[in-house]
């Protein structure tokens, strides 16, 4: 394909009418370095990137200098006379279509450069660890002699011009087999380069073109070792393009490898070139032959996509000259409608945004209806999201599922679980925790990945579309009756222009599809347009545009009465357009604000909920803000992320969404979060899919032929499984003859008392021999010698047998700490729990010498129970009958050892009950933060809060030398230091000082208390004491902490502090537990306990009474301590049965 014709800058007649003065872009002979330096761009090496990250920095949208005289245009549009205006924006016009004829050039230019040395044959290599794979075929090299010199030379200009500056090369040749010069990639130096160049001389035919083969070992460097792969293909593949296709589809989903496909003046080769940079998102170059120029490349189709978007704009400048602007503006949107490129899309419908709606506001309506009625995220995922399609990942897998077998073998005296799995099945963690045993099949794992990434790339789409027009700040209005508050108070008259521009694009493109709709504005006092709602007729649409235009901005933000306006009007509109009742069409509420009300925020929330709760109404809230808010806050703006939050809290209580979109673009959408939720879950899935094809493929894969096994890799992970498993290990010795074995018999000294064991030699099973360890382990029961017959044969003679080994269990002795160790009772009890400690009861009486067995006598068809069964007394153990073969000594034994245990738990429980541990049990971390509310309902306890917060400081932060800060909060958050200090005494009594001084007041703001606290350090244990709930959302709190700790070591626990509300502890509980912490909660009959524990130490308490602790400490060693009451209860109830038993037989 020949180059596009180069526009000449000089016979332009925008040039020829005006020439700027004093404009630093005017220059006589434009060339592309020139342009570059106008631009004064920040990275003047981006010309060596590809085109798609080349116009990030001179695209249209990134001009600057074409943005300046955009808004110049409007400013001289909007002021002046009419003569004066005129004359200026005629000039302004000329200015603009100067700068769009210079971009154009620049574009040329750098299709130019494009096409100049090894770039016109090649393209752009990108990257700096390339992989280069050239097809050496008999078809590409061995066609014509002039052929194989001509790729030689381009391939040397390649390697001198773009491949010298890389860090690593890997070179590699392929025909009906591959070849390459190093084993791996290896630095670029000038010894390297040298190689290079001597192997591309000695490229010679190698048959067919085999590409699947070279495709397979670049991807698997790919993997790791390399960061782009260029493919250099000039002849018909042997294999299919689909095939090839399928192949790299699949190798590189997840994988950020650069692909770079060319097709080398070959035409049967570019349908696979170009489908295999589809699948793997890259990029392909096609060079013809006959003219030897780029008759199709992805780098230079993007140039001229932009060089047509910058023709449009200039076939437009007319409307411009004569003062249409609206009409410059209704040609971008309809380009951006119409672009098939999401990327250019997106930027052209930044370009619109260039050309903001006039100051007079005179402008008229271009409605653009589009006949499809929108719906919001959340019903589009009903019928488009992972769950609607049956992508979960558990959902798919769950056939091939099984869950592991353990059964308990009684000759064995312990729980067997299978080992099935270890051959056949891979072992995967599955969504409750348990681990199941899987059936991998492939290709359905690659069907499945392909249906992900289709659903990604749908909801990609999706969000895209809703970042474009009136969608960025009203969201998709999908319900069918509407009402549009906007705030005109005096605090958005700075935003007039967005204002407009936003209410007009609403106008355009989503009113025209509802059943009804009104508009109503609230400032110094409510205006509706309609007293009724009206059908959005295009004449309807323009008189409410017109109405508009004539509201003022006056007044304060007066929410409350504009949104009891707008209720008020929907519950009593009753009138049915179009023959449908209006209760049965949706109706919603759309605030259009920029700030906080004047009325508090609890009683808008309270009025909005009651509202929206009894009709099927939805509240809609949509924030625009600008930069120059959060430098200097105007009335309702105390920060912009609180009021973001406050407006957020007013959304979730009229059920509806929320928007905040600035002059950057949209920061916050509920409908783009629902979507980005989606895609991380769809990611999450991919990955664990990923991981579990990567585990099948270690466990065995196979070496296509000629394949290099990797450097560092045993080559018998290679091996088919079904070949391997009788060469792993070492080879087994040769079966000994009976003349071998007696020799050896014979040299050895001690031969009678000799321990013999079978040699490894006789298995002929072909399994793995036995370790010398596990050999010895089992083969020392018995000690035996050889010695010849008479006749010849071989004799053995038995020294000594194995004795038989006893099945019964015997109450083992404990051995118990005599201090306390700084650790959670989770981790205390892992060591010294009754089950660890080998007191299980139940378990000592489940050994297979306990079993009550029956069995059917055929000749008196029925069950009889063993002769034994008499001897023994029977007892009821977890539904089980069971003997009883433990003597009275054994359970005193028992008891004794149990009393002591239980001594040392109410030990443990007394030590948990004394001093700061009563509230903020044991603290484990070295670095903490203590975070304390002070809000208005802690007043009550703020004598007591403030002793035991001098007690946490001098009894653990003080004692175990633990670094520590303290974050007070209730409607604000104060530090006592910015920085975790160490305990030293002057420190230390700096914090008990300023706990001393601390009051209560205000609200509970736990949320802004986490983010401080989470700012101190990545590892860091946070202790959260609060009497209630939060002010805001709690299951907001609940996420902003997860987010706030994901990837970091901070452990969260908290607090229950005099807290009777068990919604409020059960979120303390669900933040503790979600971050790995411990929730604790303050016992106000902790010191009548204390008392109690201490008089019964020493004494024989069998079954303590016990509250009913909510902390984790206290509630895992209390059931602990209840468990062994139980047990000791059952233990002496048997010995009184075998008593009792024994003195009956006697």
């Amino acid at each position: 394909m020949e180059l596009d014709n180069v526009c000449s800058l000089s016979g332009s007649p925008a040039l020829e009418n005006h020439v700027p003065d004093n404009d630093p872009t005017v220059i006589t002979c434009v060339n592309q370095q020139d342009v570059l330096q106008t631009e004064k761009l920040p990275n003047q090496s981006s010309e060596w990137k590809s085109s798609s990250d080349w116009l990030q920095y001179h695209s249209l949208h990134m001009s600057e200098q074409l943005s300046q005289h955009t808004a110049k245009i409007i400013l001289q549009m909007d002021g002046g006379g009419a003569c004066g205006q005129q004359q200026n924006s005629s000039e302004a016009v000329s200015e603009l279509e100067f700068k769009l004829y210079q971009m154009i050039e620049l574009y040329h230019g750098r299709i130019r450069w494009l096409n100049q040395g090894s770039r016109k044959v090649f393209g752009v290599i990108q990257g700096s660890r390339v992989g280069l794979i050239i097809d050496s075929s008999d078809a590409n090299c061995s066609s014509t002699e002039v052929r194989l010199q001509e790729l030689q030379t381009n391939l040397q200009c390649l390697i001198e011009e773009q491949l010298s500056t890389k860090k690593q090369l890997y070179l590699m040749s392929f025909g009906s087999d591959h070849s390459s010069l190093w084993d791996s990639p290896k630095d670029i130096n000038a010894s390297r380069l040298q190689e290079a160049h001597g192997w591309v001389r000695e490229l010679r035919p190698m048959g067919n073109c085999n590409l699947l083969q070279a495709l397979q070992r670049g991807l698997e460097l790919g993997r790791s070792q390399l960061d782009s792969l260029v493919i250099i293909l000039g002849s018909r593949t042997e294999q299919t393009p689909d095939a090839i296709a399928e192949y790299a589809e699949q190798c590189t989903l997840g994988q950020e490898l650069s692909v770079h496909v060319v097709s080398y003046c070959s035409s049967s080769a570019t349908s696979t070139v170009k489908r295999l940079a589809e699948v793997t998102h890259g990029r392909y170059h096609v060079v013809t032959a006959s003219r030897c120029v780029v008759d199709d490349s992805t780098d230079v189709s993007v140039l001229r996509q932009e060089i047509q978007v910058a023709r449009d704009l200039l076939s437009q400048t007319e409307a411009l000259h004569q003062g249409h602007l609206e009409d410059m503006v209704t040609v971008l949107e309809d380009m951006t409608v119409s672009g098939t490129d999401g990327e250019m899309s997106a930027e052209r419908e930044d370009l619109s945004l260039l050309l903001p709606c006039p100051a007079d506001r005179s402008c008229l309506l271009n409605i653009k209806p589009s006949g499809v009625q929108d719906i919001c995220s959340a019903d589009w995922l009903h019928s488009d999201g992972l769950k609607a399609k049956r992508l979960g990942l558990y959902q798919v897998l769950s056939p091939n599922a099984y869950s592991p077998v353990e059964q308990y073998v009684p000759i064995l005296n312990k729980t067997v679980t299978s080992t099935v799995h270890e051959k056949a099945m891979v072992q995967f963690e599955w969504h409750d925790g348990t681990v199941k045993n899987l059936h991998v099949d492939l290709p359905c794992i690659f069907n499945y990945q392909k249906q992900l990434q289709a659903v990604v790339c749908a909801l990609e789409r999706r969000v895209q579309w809703l970042s474009c027009g009136s969608r960025q700040i009203w969201g998709a209005v999908y319900e069918k009756r509407v009402q549009i508050l906007v705030d005109m108070s005096l605090m958005n008259s700075s935003l007039s222009l967005p204002i407009d521009l936003f209410l007009k694009r609403l106008l355009e493109e989503q009113l025209s599809n509802t059943h009804s709709f009104n508009i109503i504005t609230f400032g110094s006092s409510v205006t509706m347009w309609r007293e009724r709602m009206a059908p959005p007729t295009p004449e309807n649409l323009g008189d409410a545009w017109q109405w508009f235009q004539g509201v003022q901005y006056s007044g304060n933000s007066t929410t409350l009465d504009g949104l009891r306006q707008a209720l008020a009007g929907i519950l009593h509109d009753n009138s049915g357009y179009g023959g449908a009742s209006s209760d049965q069409l949706t109706q919603g509420v759309y605030l259009l604000t920029s700030g906080l009300p004047v009325q508090e925020m609890g009683e808008l929330c309270s009025y909005a909920s009651e509202s929206c709760s009894r009709q099927r109404l939805h509240l809609h809230v949509c924030l625009c803000t600008n930069k120059e808010e959060d430098k200097h806050p105007s009335v309702g703006y105390t920060d912009l992320h609180r009021t973001a939050g406050a407006l957020r809290e007013l959304a979730q209580a009229g059920r509806g969404r929320f928007h905040w979109c600035t002059e950057e673009g949209i920061m916050e959408s509920d409908d783009i979060t629902l979507l980005t939720e989606e895609m991380e879950q769809a990611a999450s899935y991919w990955e664990k899919s990923f991981k579990l094809v990567e585990a099948l493929t270690q466990r065995g894969s196979c070496t296509c032929p000629g394949e290099v096994v990797p450097p560092g890799q045993n080559g018998s992970a290679l091996i088919p499984q079904h070949l391997r498993s009788s060469r792993d290990g070492p080879i087994p010795l040769p079966k000994p003859t009976a003349l071998t074995i007696a020799r050896l018999q014979a040299k050895s000294e001690v031969s009678s008392t000799a321990r013999a064991y079978t040699p490894p030699g006789q298995s002929m099973s072909g399994k793995r021999p036995l370790s010398t360890k596990s050999m010895q382990k089992k083969c020392n029961y018995a000690s035996q010698s050889f010695f010849y017959l008479e006749d010849g044969n071989l004799g053995v003679m038995f020294k000594s047998y194995p004795k038989p080994k006893s099945v019964r269990k015997s109450i083992p002795s404990v051995a118990l700490p005599k201090r306390e160790d700084l650790c959670s009772t989770k981790q205390w009890l892992k060591r010294y729990s009754v089950r660890r400690l080998k007191l299980d009861l139940h378990r000592l009486l489940s050994g297979p010498d306990c079993a009550h067995g029956k069995k059917l006598v055929p000749s008196v068809l029925k069950a009889v129970s063993a002769r034994y069964c008499s001897i023994f007394p029977t007892v009821q153990i977890n539904g089980a009958v069971k003997h009883l073969q433990l003597t009275p000594g054994e359970l005193e034994d028992y008891l004794c050892q149990t009393q002591r245990l239980l001594q040392r738990y109410l030990q443990r429980l007394h030590w948990l009950l004394t001093g700061s541990r009563r509230v903020f049990g044991t603290v484990l971390e070295k670095d903490v933060c203590v975070l304390v509310d002070v809000s208005g309902s802690m007043a009550p306890s703020l004598a007591e809060l403030k002793r035991d917060l001098s007690s946490l400081i001098w009894d653990q932060l003080h004692h175990n030398k633990i670094r520590f800060s303290l974050v007070a909060f209730s409607g604000e958050v104060r530090v006592w230091r910015t920085a975790l200090q160490e305990p030293s005494e002057e420190q230390c009594l700096s914090a008990v000082e300023w706990v001393s001084q601390l009051d209560t007041h205000g609200c509970t703001n736990t949320l802004g208390a986490l983010q401080t606290a989470c700012g101190f350090e990545d590892r860091v244990g946070l202790y959260l004491l609060s009497d209630g709930k939060p002010d805001c959302s709690c299951s907001l709190v609940l996420r902003e902490t997860k987010r706030l700790t994901t990837g970091r070591h901070i452990t969260v626990h908290t607090v229950s502090y005099n807290c009777s509300d068990s919604a409020a502890n059960d979120f303390l509980r669900d933040m503790a537990h979600q971050t790995g912490g411990r929730y604790h909660r303050s016992h106000d009959d902790a010191d009548t306990l204390t008392t109690r524990l201490l008089a019964s130490r020493g004494r024989d308490v069998d079954s303590p009474e016990l509250p009913d602790f909510e902390g984790d400490d206290l509630r895992g060693l209390a059931r602990e301590i209840n468990k062994l009451g139980l047990f000791r209860k059952q233990a002496q109830s048997f010995r009184d049965i075998i008593t009792k038993k024994t003195a009956d037989t006697s």
